[in-house]
């Protein structure tokens, strides 16, 4: 419980408050003993990233947005959960006011700890670098590499990403732009799975309970991945 801790943060002028106000929430973490990296060296994410994992000291690395804030006693449980695995998932919570984050929040708690997700916290021996050709996909190409056990972790992580609807397509038109070059590395991935993105892992492990309850969200859902299909098609 005295191993040290990196909390590796990239950001840009723009969001540099919000990556002092996510450190500022890992510095008031139950668990002390952590360096935190604010990389803002006006560069791409995975090249910001790769600069952090340079730098730090730590067992652990801990890799986190600029726009998210941690709970309190998530780094000390991840600590514990690290004597028995080796990289570890973090349910992420949208706290984004209004509707279009309502849906957004309720359509990512189903991709916790699915191969939608990515690991966040790892033993810094088995951490890779990000692939500096993809852009959006690099998490889940990281994610791929990284070796040993993983398990999920019971405290959450906040996103307050305050996006709206057009920025959100926009912004998964240009990570769409990547997702050839991670097909190419990960042919047959099950996030390039037509039927387990659009529905399996929707209904799978008993989730289909959820669905069931509030089909007027799940339709929702299913028109966004809809467009986001027809944008990644038109990237092609």
């Amino acid at each position: 419980m005295n191993k040290l801790v990196s909390v590796i943060i990239p950001t840009t002028n723009k969001e540099l408050a919000l990556a002092n106000r996510c450190a500022e929430s890992a510095r008031n973490s139950t668990y002390k003993n952590i360096e935190i990296i604010i990389i803002n060296e006006g560069k791409k994410r995975s090249e910001q990233r790769n600069i952090g994992i340079n730098k730090a000291k730590g067992n652990f690395i801990f890799y986190l947005d600029s726009d998210h804030i941690i709970s309190h006693k998530l780094i000390e449980e991840c600590v514990e959960l690290m004597q028995e695995y080796d990289a570890l998932y973090i349910p992420e919570i949208i706290t984004t006011k209004g509707w279009f984050a309502k849906i957004r929040n309720w359509e990512r708690s189903f991709y916790n700890s699915t191969p939608i997700d990515c690991v966040r916290f790892i033993k810094s021996e088995y951490c890779p670098k990000f692939n500096l050709e993809l852009d959006g996909p690099e998490d889940s190409d990281w994610d791929r590499r990284i070796k040993g056990i993983k398990t999920t972790s019971d405290n959450p992580l906040y996103h307050y990403d305050n996006i709206n609807v057009i920025d959100f397509f926009r912004k998964k038109a240009y990570y769409s732009k990547s997702m050839k070059r991670f097909a190419e590395r990960n042919p047959d991935d099950k996030i390039l799975n037509f039927w387990w993105r659009c529905f399996g892992v929707f209904f799978e492990n008993g989730k289909w309970k959820r669905v069931i309850k509030r089909p007027d969200l799940m339709i929702v859902v299913w028109f966004l991945i809809f467009i986001r299909g027809v944008i990644y098609l038109c990237q092609r």
